[in-house]
Protein backbone atom coordinates (compact mmCIF):
# COMPACT_ATOMS: atom_id res chain seq x y z
CA UNK A 1 0.00 0.00 0.00
CA UNK A 2 1.71 3.35 -1.05
CA UNK A 3 1.15 6.27 1.29
CA UNK A 4 3.73 8.83 -0.27
CA UNK A 5 6.59 8.91 -2.74
CA UNK A 6 9.15 6.38 -1.02
CA UNK A 7 6.98 5.39 1.28
CA UNK A 8 4.92 2.18 1.66
CA UNK A 9 3.07 -0.12 4.63
CA UNK A 10 3.95 -3.69 3.57
CA UNK A 11 2.72 -5.63 6.22
CA UNK A 12 -0.05 -5.10 8.55
CA UNK A 13 -1.70 -7.90 11.28
CA UNK A 14 -5.18 -7.79 13.03
CA UNK A 15 -5.03 -4.27 14.47
CA UNK A 16 -4.34 -3.24 11.38
CA UNK A 17 -4.83 -3.13 7.75
CA UNK A 18 -4.87 -7.81 7.57
CA UNK A 19 -2.29 -7.64 5.10
CA UNK A 20 -0.59 -10.00 6.20
CA UNK A 21 -0.25 -12.55 9.04
CA UNK A 22 -2.75 -11.47 11.61
CA UNK A 23 0.21 -10.85 14.40
CA UNK A 24 2.24 -8.61 12.60
CA UNK A 25 2.68 -5.14 13.22
CA UNK A 26 2.62 -2.39 11.05
CA UNK A 27 5.68 -2.88 8.87
CA UNK A 28 6.71 0.15 6.46
CA UNK A 29 9.57 0.54 3.83
CA UNK A 30 10.95 3.66 3.14
CA UNK A 31 13.47 5.29 1.18
CA UNK A 32 15.15 7.37 -1.45
CA UNK A 33 15.05 6.01 -4.51
CA UNK A 34 18.65 4.14 -4.13
CA UNK A 35 18.57 2.99 -1.12
CA UNK A 36 15.87 1.68 1.59
CA UNK A 37 14.93 0.53 4.75
CA UNK A 38 12.48 -1.37 6.29
CA UNK A 39 10.79 -0.51 9.96
CA UNK A 40 9.68 -2.89 11.77
CA UNK A 41 9.46 -7.02 11.23
CA UNK A 42 6.46 -8.14 12.14
CA UNK A 43 6.05 -11.46 13.99
CA UNK A 44 7.85 -14.05 11.59
CA UNK A 45 5.07 -16.43 11.15
CA UNK A 46 4.36 -15.99 7.53
CA UNK A 47 7.66 -14.49 5.92
CA UNK A 48 6.88 -15.43 2.46
CA UNK A 49 3.76 -13.46 2.34
CA UNK A 50 5.39 -10.53 3.90
CA UNK A 51 8.32 -10.79 1.22
CA UNK A 52 5.45 -11.38 -1.61
CA UNK A 53 3.97 -7.59 -0.12
CA UNK A 54 7.15 -6.13 -0.26
CA UNK A 55 8.37 -7.35 -4.22
CA UNK A 56 4.52 -5.95 -4.98
CA UNK A 57 6.42 -2.06 -4.16
CA UNK A 58 8.76 -3.13 -7.15
CA UNK A 59 11.53 -1.80 -5.04
CA UNK A 60 14.30 -4.12 -5.81
CA UNK A 61 15.39 -6.45 -2.86
CA UNK A 62 19.06 -5.62 -3.52
CA UNK A 63 18.20 -1.69 -2.69
CA UNK A 64 16.63 -2.85 0.45
CA UNK A 65 19.69 -2.46 2.77
CA UNK A 66 18.47 -1.80 6.36
CA UNK A 67 16.04 -2.73 9.45
CA UNK A 68 14.84 -0.63 12.13
CA UNK A 69 12.99 -2.01 14.89
CA UNK A 70 11.02 -0.12 17.39
CA UNK A 71 11.34 -2.48 20.37
CA UNK A 72 12.40 -5.70 21.14
CA UNK A 73 7.98 -7.47 21.31
CA UNK A 74 7.44 -10.31 19.14
CA UNK A 75 4.65 -8.36 16.86
CA UNK A 76 7.33 -5.79 15.71
CA UNK A 77 11.14 -7.72 15.99
CA UNK A 78 10.85 -11.93 15.97
CA UNK A 79 10.55 -11.45 12.31
CA UNK A 80 13.71 -9.88 12.07
CA UNK A 81 15.94 -12.71 11.56
CA UNK A 82 14.41 -14.12 8.91
CA UNK A 83 14.41 -10.74 7.12
CA UNK A 84 18.02 -10.27 7.99
CA UNK A 85 18.81 -13.59 6.07
CA UNK A 86 16.85 -13.06 3.40
CA UNK A 87 17.74 -9.95 2.55
CA UNK A 88 20.91 -9.24 4.21
CA UNK A 89 19.85 -6.34 5.73
CA UNK A 90 21.65 -4.25 8.11
CA UNK A 91 19.30 -4.82 11.75
CA UNK A 92 19.40 -1.48 14.12
CA UNK A 93 17.74 -1.42 17.49
CA UNK A 94 18.22 0.59 20.41
CA UNK A 95 20.73 -0.68 23.20
CA UNK A 96 18.57 -1.59 25.80
CA UNK A 97 16.12 -3.79 23.29
CA UNK A 98 19.51 -4.84 20.82
CA UNK A 99 20.58 -7.72 23.03
CA UNK A 100 17.27 -8.74 24.14
CA UNK A 101 16.03 -9.52 20.19
CA UNK A 102 19.91 -11.03 19.75
CA UNK A 103 19.28 -13.65 22.82
CA UNK A 104 15.65 -13.88 22.30
CA UNK A 105 15.14 -13.03 26.20
CA UNK A 106 12.08 -14.77 27.37
CA UNK A 107 11.89 -12.61 30.14
CA UNK A 108 12.60 -9.22 28.60
CA UNK A 109 10.92 -9.48 25.24
CA UNK A 110 7.83 -10.13 27.53
CA UNK A 111 7.85 -13.34 24.89
CA UNK A 112 7.35 -15.57 27.74
CA UNK A 113 4.47 -13.64 29.50
CA UNK A 114 2.17 -13.18 26.45
CA UNK A 115 2.34 -16.80 25.25
CA UNK A 116 0.95 -17.93 28.74
CA UNK A 117 -1.60 -15.22 28.40
CA UNK A 118 -2.31 -16.70 25.32
CA UNK A 119 -1.39 -13.61 22.91
CA UNK A 120 0.77 -16.26 20.87
CA UNK A 121 0.34 -19.82 20.27
CA UNK A 122 1.45 -22.06 22.99
CA UNK A 123 4.17 -23.55 19.79
CA UNK A 124 4.77 -20.02 18.87
CA UNK A 125 9.01 -18.75 18.55
CA UNK A 126 10.84 -15.99 18.73
CA UNK A 127 14.31 -16.33 16.73
CA UNK A 128 17.20 -14.42 18.20
CA UNK A 129 18.34 -11.69 15.49
CA UNK A 130 21.86 -10.80 15.46
CA UNK A 131 22.07 -6.81 15.74
CA UNK A 132 24.74 -4.47 13.61
CA UNK A 133 23.54 -1.45 15.04
CA UNK A 134 22.35 0.07 18.42
CA UNK A 135 21.27 3.27 18.68
CA UNK A 136 20.49 6.10 21.15
CA UNK A 137 18.54 9.01 21.15
CA UNK A 138 19.53 11.90 18.99
CA UNK A 139 21.15 9.92 16.72
CA UNK A 140 20.68 9.86 13.08
CA UNK A 141 19.95 6.59 10.60
CA UNK A 142 21.15 7.17 6.68
CA UNK A 143 18.75 5.45 4.65
CA UNK A 144 20.36 6.94 1.15
CA UNK A 145 19.45 10.90 1.12
CA UNK A 146 17.11 10.29 4.29
CA UNK A 147 17.98 10.77 7.63
CA UNK A 148 16.24 9.37 10.10
CA UNK A 149 16.21 10.70 13.57
CA UNK A 150 15.69 8.34 16.93
CA UNK A 151 13.84 9.28 19.58
CA UNK A 152 13.89 7.53 22.67
CA UNK A 153 10.21 6.36 23.41
CA UNK A 154 9.92 4.54 26.82
CA UNK A 155 6.61 3.61 28.44
CA UNK A 156 5.15 0.74 26.30
CA UNK A 157 8.28 -0.99 26.23
CA UNK A 158 12.05 -0.46 27.80
CA UNK A 159 14.55 0.61 24.91
CA UNK A 160 11.48 1.66 23.25
CA UNK A 161 12.39 3.95 20.29
CA UNK A 162 10.83 5.82 17.21
CA UNK A 163 12.13 7.61 14.06
CA UNK A 164 11.58 10.93 13.20
CA UNK A 165 11.84 12.00 9.44
CA UNK A 166 11.62 16.09 8.77
CA UNK A 167 9.89 15.92 5.17
CA UNK A 168 10.24 19.80 4.72
CA UNK A 169 6.47 20.31 5.33
CA UNK A 170 6.61 19.24 8.52
CA UNK A 171 7.71 16.44 10.94
CA UNK A 172 6.87 12.60 10.23
CA UNK A 173 7.01 10.02 12.92
CA UNK A 174 7.37 6.23 12.04
CA UNK A 175 6.36 5.39 16.04
CA UNK A 176 6.27 1.60 16.86
CA UNK A 177 3.87 1.43 20.06
CA UNK A 178 4.40 4.83 21.49
CA UNK A 179 1.20 6.20 20.31
CA UNK A 180 -1.69 6.03 17.56
CA UNK A 181 -4.45 7.33 15.86
CA UNK A 182 -7.29 8.60 18.33
CA UNK A 183 -4.39 9.11 20.90
CA UNK A 184 -4.61 6.05 22.03
CA UNK A 185 -1.29 4.32 23.76
CA UNK A 186 -0.94 1.19 24.58
CA UNK A 187 -0.91 -0.29 28.45
CA UNK A 188 -0.22 -3.96 29.43
CA UNK A 189 0.85 -5.77 32.13
CA UNK A 190 3.80 -6.49 31.66
CA UNK A 191 7.57 -5.92 33.08
CA UNK A 192 8.91 -2.35 31.60
CA UNK A 193 5.26 -0.94 30.44
CA UNK A 194 5.58 2.29 32.91
CA UNK A 195 3.01 4.94 33.39
CA UNK A 196 5.12 7.35 34.22
CA UNK A 197 7.66 6.98 31.31
CA UNK A 198 4.63 6.93 28.90
CA UNK A 199 3.59 10.38 30.28
CA UNK A 200 7.07 12.06 29.83
CA UNK A 201 7.43 10.16 26.38
CA UNK A 202 3.56 11.67 25.09
CA UNK A 203 4.61 15.23 26.84
CA UNK A 204 8.18 15.00 24.43
CA UNK A 205 5.84 14.23 21.65
CA UNK A 206 3.73 16.76 22.04
CA UNK A 207 6.29 19.31 21.81
CA UNK A 208 7.68 18.05 18.37
CA UNK A 209 4.11 18.80 16.84
CA UNK A 210 3.76 15.90 14.29
CA UNK A 211 2.45 16.02 11.00
CA UNK A 212 2.19 12.82 9.56
CA UNK A 213 1.96 9.71 12.02
CA UNK A 214 2.95 6.05 11.18
CA UNK A 215 2.09 3.67 13.86
CA UNK A 216 2.87 0.40 14.99
CA UNK A 217 -0.91 -0.40 14.43
CA UNK A 218 -3.83 0.42 13.35
CA UNK A 219 -4.79 3.62 10.90
CA UNK A 220 -1.60 6.04 10.03
CA UNK A 221 -2.21 9.65 9.50
CA UNK A 222 -1.01 11.78 6.64
CA UNK A 223 -1.91 15.48 8.39
CA UNK A 224 -2.45 16.93 11.87
CA UNK A 225 -1.46 13.57 13.77
CA UNK A 226 -0.44 16.89 16.23
CA UNK A 227 -3.96 17.03 17.16
CA UNK A 228 -4.35 12.92 18.27
CA UNK A 229 -1.12 13.26 20.00
CA UNK A 230 -2.63 16.39 21.91
CA UNK A 231 -5.40 14.09 23.37
CA UNK A 232 -2.97 11.28 24.78
CA UNK A 233 -1.32 14.90 26.19
CA UNK A 234 -4.11 16.43 27.50
CA UNK A 235 -4.91 13.12 29.47
CA UNK A 236 -2.00 12.83 31.53
CA UNK A 237 -2.07 16.18 32.16
CA UNK A 238 -5.31 15.64 33.93
CA UNK A 239 -3.46 12.51 35.56
CA UNK A 240 -5.86 10.18 33.28
CA UNK A 241 -4.79 7.58 31.14
CA UNK A 242 -5.51 8.15 27.57
CA UNK A 243 -7.65 5.53 25.83
CA UNK A 244 -5.65 2.01 25.68
CA UNK A 245 -5.75 0.52 21.94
Amino acid sequence: MKLREGLWLVGSGQFGFEMTHRLDCNIYLIGDGDEYALIDAGAGVDTELLLSSIASTGVPASRIRKLLLTHAHADHAAGAAALRQRLDLWTIASKDAGPWIESADIDRTSIGAAVFAGVYPPDYLYPPCPIDETVSDGDNIEVGALSLKVIETPGHARGHISFALDEGDGMSLFAGDAIFAGGKIVLQQIWDCEIEAYARTIARLNDLRIKRLYPGHGPFLLSAADRHIAKAYDCFEKLELPPNL
